[in-house]
């Protein structure tokens, strides 16, 4: 989109310039038309048919002699020229009879005439003395350059006062402009007819590279079309001024004749191509492709007749096709007018371009056909029409360029709206996956500093759990050791060592219970095992430690607890184990209180208090903490994991923990448990 952009843009400058170009060439074709016309007025020609009497006389049979047509009478003289000599496809050979102006005895006087591509034009005057009874002169397009005056039109020298005879041969359709001058005129008007020449042809080759250039730079059918229009008409138009005839070498004399009538058919076919690609690009108009394509064809096989020498019988078919040209391109452009409103400015000036050529072309195929007449060399107004024609159509399609120009304008600002658009989503996008990103981020990083502290923890763990089985087991070893080395008969002894043991491997036992249950608490799925326990038993389990302990006495209270309570026993006996043990560890030797009681809110308050050294409000925020231990008195020993545990069953149960103490007045823990269902 922008390369096109920029082609455009440079298009515009290169147009802007042969704008200025065109209108300075434009205005030297004004000044050497005026140049000529003030030329003409003063040099005042003399014109066949309407300045100089001129009579026609038809050779149906090209038998004539110069002295048979000098000596006809009125009878067999065909008409009386009062204009140019129009004359249609000719299939015989035509006679002109005038007397030369002036008197004898005066200056040489010259014929000049038009069109260059009559193929065969011969001036009989009378021979002087000593010569033959006619002289001739020959020109004409068949006629070698050699043979020629040197210049492109034929021209002939002739006798003031004599008269004189003009035969013409053609195949080609005319209208025979002559006129008689003095040699200064001549070269006056050679000169200016020479120069306004070069200026049209100027003029239409810097056309022609602009719409090259243009087509070669965007590269549309609608521009090569145009392009190879242009080419063509410059060809034949090259052609039928008579400068392919002049500069043939001899052996193309022929070719050059034959190249006029070529031309007009490949005319038809280069419009008919044009118009296709030009104003039948939509589906609609696939009819109308084929009969242009048909058009094509039969202007291409028409390039063979002037070869096959059957031009004169087929040359209406071009002036047909042409024709149909017109028709279809002026249909396809007031139907574009009227059912679209898209390039309607395009659709106008290609109307008035093809109107032109219609309205243009109609009246001067008559004319050269022979049907119509006029003074004015129709020539001239075929090829103004052919460069107004070109320029329209050159004119239409820059216009569909500048509106593809804004289209493409149009949608590079909506497409940079929308990048720009697009731009800041994409920087929100970013500063979004950013924060994600930093966000992910702090989490692998917490994650990382939780794995740390876990593997502090587990390493703490392991070198607590390591040092509390060691204890236990000492004390077993220590009982064992003494029982076997110095065996007692007293019983007392015995009972104590014992109770010493069995202590030992409940602290073991207690330990292991505290370390599976969390381990089979944070397993997905895990569910209590609700069941009937006496209150009494799950008390009277955990007074155990308080009654192998030397140290402390037991004051157990179930007299206002209900005899059952529906719950997982296991579990229930490790938490409040937990908390006795807890107490047998950290309490002075004293006092042990277990209570069991159903409170107002229809829970099961478990109660373990001692009358030991209390705990102070930094120590209870954080005791139920995993890995989390008191102050230690008396040396006691513990990991961190009772309390916790603890805590964890009682939330599973619907209770919950709570601890009441103040510094030296004791401790009291209440555990409470809701009676749950019972396991299926």
């Amino acid at each position: 989109m922008h390369e096109y952009s920029r082609k455009l843009t440079a298009a515009q400058r290169a147009g802007s310039v042969l704008r200025r170009v065109l209108m300075g060439l434009l205005m030297l074709l004004w000044i050497g038309a005026g140049a000529q016309a003030a030329t003409r007025a003063a040099t005042a020609p003399a014109h066949l048919g309407w300045d100089i009497p001129t009579e026609r006389i038809d050779d149906a049979d090209s038998g004539f002699t110069p002295s048979q047509v000098a000596g006809m009478n009125g009878g067999v003289i065909t008409a009386n020229l009062h204009r140019p000599l129009n004359a249609g496809y000719l299939h015989h050979t035509v006679w002109l009879r005038f007397r030369a102006p002036g008197t004898a005895g005066d200056p040489p006087l010259w014929l000049l005439a038009e069109p260059t591509y009559v193929d065969s034009i011969t001036v009989y005057q009378p021979g002087r003395e000593g010569e033959p009874a006619w002289r001739s002169q020959e020109g004409g397009d068949l006629v070698p350059g050699e043979r020629k005056m040197g210049v492109r039109q034929p021209l002939f020298e002739l006798q003031p006062g004599q008269i004189t005879l003009v035969k013409i041969r053609t195949t080609s359709a005319m209208q025979l402009h002559a006129q008689v001058l003095t040699a200064d005129a001549l070269r006056e008007t050679l000169a200016t007819t020479e120069r306004n020449m070069g200026l049209f042809f100027g003029v239409v080759i810097a056309l022609l590279i602009a719409i090259v250039g243009a087509a070669a730079v965007f590269r549309t059918q609608d521009l090569w079309g145009l392009a190879v229009l242009g080419i063509v008409s410059s060809i034949h138009m090259f052609n039928v001024r008579g400068y392919g005839s002049l500069w043939a070498p001899p052996q193309w004399t022929v070719a050059a004749s034959n190249a006029v009538g070529i031309g007009a058919f490949a005319l038809a076919a280069a419009l008919a191509w044009q118009i296709k690609h030009q104003l039948t690009s939509a589906q609609r108009h696939r009819g109308v492709r084929r009969v242009l394509d048909a058009l094509m064809v039969v202007s291409v096989l028409g390039m063979m007749s002037p070869i096959a020498g059957l031009y004169g019988s087929v040359a209406w078919v071009n002036l047909v096709s042409l024709a149909l040209c017109d028709v279809i391109a002026i249909s396809l452009c007031v139907t574009a007018l009227r059912h679209s409103r898209q390039q309607r400015t395009q659709h106008a000036v290609l109307l008035c371009a093809y109107a032109l050529h219609m309205i243009a072309g109609g009246p001067i195929a008559l004319v050269l056909m022979g049907q119509g007449g006029t003074r004015f060399d129709v020539t001239l107004v075929w090829q103004t029409e052919i460069f107004l024609f070109m320029v329209l159509v050159a004119g239409a399609i820059f216009v569909e360029m500048v509106a593809r120009y804004r289209k493409a304008e149009t949608i590079k600002d909506t497409a940079l709206a929308h990048l720009e658009q697009s731009e800041h989503l994409l920087e929100e996008r970013i500063e979004l996956r950013t924060a994600e990103l930093f966000a992910a981020q702090e989490e692998l990083a917490l994650a990382l500093t939780s794995e740390r502290t876990l593997r502090q923890e587990q390493r703490q763990f392991f070198q607590m759990i390591s040092h509390e089985f060691r204890t236990p087991l000492a004390v077993i070893d220590s009982a064992a050791a003494e029982q076997s080395a110095f065996p007692s008969p007293e019983l007392e002894q015995q009972t104590e060592r014992a109770a010493q043991i069995r202590r030992a491997c409940r602290r073991l036992t207690s330990l292991v219970d505290s370390c599976l249950v969390n381990d089979r608490m944070d397993k997905t799925g895990f569910t209590l095992h609700g069941a009937p326990v006496a209150v009494a038993d799950l008390l009277e389990h955990a007074a155990q430690l308080v009654q192998w302990s030397p140290k402390h006495r037991l004051h157990l209270f179930t007299q206002a607890s209900p005899d059952q309570w529906v719950c997982d026993a296991a579990l229930v006996r490790i938490a409040l184990s937990n908390v006795v043990d807890n107490a047998v560890k950290y309490a002075k030797a004293g006092e042990i209180f277990i209570t069991a009681v159903k409170n107002d809110a229809g829970l099961l308050e478990l109660s373990v208090a001692d009358d030991g050294s209390g705990i102070s409000l930094e120590v209870m925020n954080k005791m139920f903490d995993q890995f989390e231990r008191g102050n230690r008195t008396d040396q006691a020993r513990g990991f961190g994991l009772g309390l916790w545990v603890a805590r964890r069953i009682a939330r599973l149960h619907g209770g919950d923990i709570q601890v009441e103490s103040e510094p030296g007045r004791g401790t009291c823990f209440t555990l409470t448990i809701a009676n749950q269902k019972i396991a299926g």
